[in-house]
């Protein structure tokens, strides 16, 4: 009795955990049928930021992701008295009130192939129509939880003259390496990671074209490039004695990149020191300094 009791408990607590880990679902356009409504639960969903192309059998994206995600997607059949271009609207004024954030959109050829976003994409043999004729959209908010949530929206009109959207509503399990998709990365520039090495003086590892990009978002009016130093505690040194290494790290950086054209009063230095020691991970351990620069308000539109 006790068994299958826990195994139910189980059950129960793994649909909360997932109800929990989506946000309310946005609602269905007014003048629309839902045709199909499929869960989507994958640890490498297909998520394109860019335009899409087939080589060699192969699919090609300049921005392509996959992403571990649950939510779920929606096929969408548009009334004869309405439009795809109200349907767009729709969603864009659902984004706004939810503080969203456009990650990309395109319309017509410019997105790519139509058989390729019906097919090997979303895998919606309805959403099959002229290359001219569709439109992609992709947005990013949070929800009242602050978890990352992700919403795609294809439109086509088939070659029988109806009107077709796919919609898909995506909770992000793992942001560690996405932060460039969060609703307030428009304003976030970065991180820049430069490992570095030497006792008294340093040598960062990294090349010209970092550098270069650096003093290119450095160039926003108002922009505050923050500089973030850590180090990894050294087995004899005491906690002062590697704030005071990471330290003066940070300050040789401050230096350099005022020879690079970034004057000091636009740096904001932060000394982490050996404070991540402990929580090192594959992407970002070691010695090291991150560097992000923060646009100003006025100026993140741009």
């Amino acid at each position: 009795m006790i068994r299958p009791l826990m195994f139910r408990l189980a059950a129960i607590m793994a649909v909360l955990v997932s109800a929990a880990a989506t946000a309310a679902p946005l609602k269905v356009f007014p003048m629309a049928s839902v045709e199909s409504d499929v869960t989507i639960k994958a640890p490498n969903h297909h998520v394109l930021l860019s335009p899409v192309r087939e080589v060699n059998d192969e699919i090609r994206a300049d921005r392509q992701l996959r992403l571990d995600v649950v939510g779920h997607g929606r096929l969408m059949e548009i009334d004869l008295d309405s439009s795809l271009e109200r349907v767009e609207e729709f969603y864009r004024e659902a984004m706004a009130q939810r503080s969203g954030r456009t990650l990309f959109t395109c319309r017509g050829r410019d997105c790519g192939r139509s058989n390729v976003w019906a097919n090997r994409i979303f895998h919606q043999a309805t959403l099959y129509g002229r290359d001219e004729d569709q439109s992609y959209a992709a947005y990013s908010y949070r929800d009242d939880d602050g978890q990352l949530q992700l919403v795609l929206l294809y439109s086509i009109t088939r070659g029988n003259q109806r009107d077709y959207v796919w919609l898909e509503e995506l909770a992000v399990q793992d942001e560690s390496e996405v932060a460039n998709l969060s609703p307030d990365a428009g304003r976030i520039l970065g991180p820049l990671q430069v490992a570095w090495s030497g006792s008294v003086t340093y040598r960062f590892d990294w090349d010209a074209e970092t550098r270069e990009k650096l003093v290119g978002w450095a160039g926003n009016p108002g922009a505050t490039v923050m500089i973030v130093s850590h180090v990894v505690l050294g087995m004899n040194e005491t906690v002062k004695e590697a704030l005071e290494r990471s330290a003066k790290v940070a300050d040789t950086m401050q230096a350099l990149l005022e020879k690079l054209g970034i004057p000091r009063e636009q740096q904001l230095l932060i000394n982490a020191g050996p404070a991540q020691s402990a929580i090192q991970s594959a992407r970002s351990a070691g010695n090291r300094l991150e560097i992000v620069v923060i646009k100003d308000v006025a100026s993140a539109g741009g």
